[in-house]
């Protein structure tokens, strides 16, 4: 593959300025390509990762993340060369070979409809409050929540980088209810309780998702009892939230929707009755986009859109794909593989979880893992700001499905977004 003359094809280690080239190295090589070196031979690429046939982090995406993770300030030529980098990533996807995905979604240009937000004129407002009609609602100056993985069944420094990154940048992060306090305990923390179990002491948490081994188990008659013990316990102060997992989460809604719910989180994991059984359910497959879709669906159906949140869970890989998220009617999202990546862990593969789990072994710098995990999440709001202010908008809560088309009719069936110069919604009149 030769190197292209106009748009150059970056790695994470040539957009990443802390990375240096290894003698030798060819610093454009195409991702996933050797190159020849002058003397004729054939050289490595500088900077092994992500070499699986992972369709949601493809070696381009997980580029992206490492810069995005490691980078501070940049010039507007850095900039322009990054995003340029970006997009022509995004333009080499095939659409027909892919299953429904945030890339099969498009952002609408204000100007069609309204005016831009001028950023030197106006800010665009992205701080939310989860459980915002409790006493004690979670306070978040940004629409991310770490999550969507077993931070207990990883390396303790992997779960503490987590920890302290969730104190650091104030992200809520969603933990078991035996799991330790992060360095400085300063994180709202949504605590995961099975509803099938005994009530567990909690400590301290900020909210509570309740979930189960098995989808089915999801219903009214062992969701209630929690609820009510929870409610008892808290002196209802805190958000009690419920997991919707993509395989049913209709019928969870249907079923608790007036158990004094505050939110939903929407699994898009969670694709069989049992529980995803793998520390890093993003592995398995790309995220079943549907299931946020069903879910506000039936929230608005039940006339609760003003009081029941929506978190979405599962494949967000940066701010364009949280902005996709918001747009579609979740109040916030879920990282969790782009979480790990964010850390800088030098990870060889994303399609087996044996050798993500190998490459996460070696410790970080600890602080280095912390400020890297808190510039991808302080990245993507700027990226969920940005994209905000194109489509009008100066609060991120007013991003609306009209603010997107699908590229394909999958896409279109799974989000309920019309596809893009037809304006026909595929999951309306399916």
């Amino acid at each position: 593959m030769a190197k292209s003359t106009e748009i150059p094809v970056f790695d994470g280690a040539t957009l990443s300025r802390k990375l240096k080239l290894k003698p030798g190295a060819v610093a454009h090589a195409p991702i996933g390509k050797p190159e020849e070196s002058e003397n004729g031979k054939q050289v490595a690429r500088n900077y092994k990762h992500a070499a699986g046939k992972s369709n949601t982090y493809s070696p381009a995406v997980v580029d992206m993340i490492y810069h995005m993770a490691r980078s501070g300030h940049l010039g507007d030529a850095e900039i322009r060369e990054f995003v340029a980098a970006k997009l022509d990533a995004e333009r080499a996807l095939d659409p027909k070979l892919m299953p429904a995905t945030f890339d099969q979604l498009v952002f609408l240009s204000a100007n069609l409809t309204r005016l831009v937000i001028d950023p030197y004129r106006e800010r665009c407002e992205s701080s939310l409050q989860l459980g915002e009609h409790r006493p004690r609602p979670i306070d978040l100056a940004w629409p991310v929540v770490i999550g969507g993985i077993d931070f207990d069944r990883l390396p303790d420094h992997v779960r503490d980088a987590a920890l302290g990154a969730a104190d650091q940048a104030n992200l809520a992060i969603f933990v078991r209810p035996d799991t330790p306090r992060g360095p400085d305990g300063k994180a709202p923390r949504i605590v995961e309780i099975d509803v099938t179990k005994s009530l567990p002491e909690l400590n301290r948490p900020a909210a509570v998702a309740l979930t189960a081994p098995i989808a089915s188990q999801l219903t009214a008659e062992n969701i209630r009892p929690a609820i009510e013990a929870l409610r008892a316990k808290t002196d209802a102060q805190i958000p009690l939230g419920i997991t919707a997992p993509a395989i049913n989460a209709a019928q969870v809604v249907d079923a608790t929707i007036d158990l004094d719910v505050d939110l939903y989180v929407a699994d898009a994991q969670w694709t069989d009755d049992a529980q995803p059984a793998a520390i890093v359910p993003e592995l398995g497959a790309a995220p079943a986009l549907h299931v946020l879709a069903d879910t506000i669906e039936r929230v608005r159906h039940h006339c609760k859109e003003e009081s029941v949140q929506v978190i979405y869970r599962g494949g967000i890989r940066g701010g364009a794909d949280a902005g996709k998220a918001l747009c579609i009617g979740a109040s916030a999202a879920t990282i969790g593989l782009s979480a790990l990546l964010g850390m800088g862990f030098k990870i060889t593969s994303v399609s087996d979880e044996a050798k993500l789990l190998a490459g996460l072994a070696k410790p970080l710098d600890p602080a280095d893992a912390i400020h890297h995990l808190t510039n991808f999440a302080k990245s993507m709001n700027m990226e969920i700001t940005m994209l905000a202010r194109a489509c009008g908008k100066s609060n991120v809560k007013n991003m609306e499905p009209e603010d997107l088309r699908a590229l394909t009719v999958a896409v279109s069936a799974a989000t309920g977004i019309p596809v893009t110069g037809k304006d026909f919604n595929f999951r309306r009149h399916a």
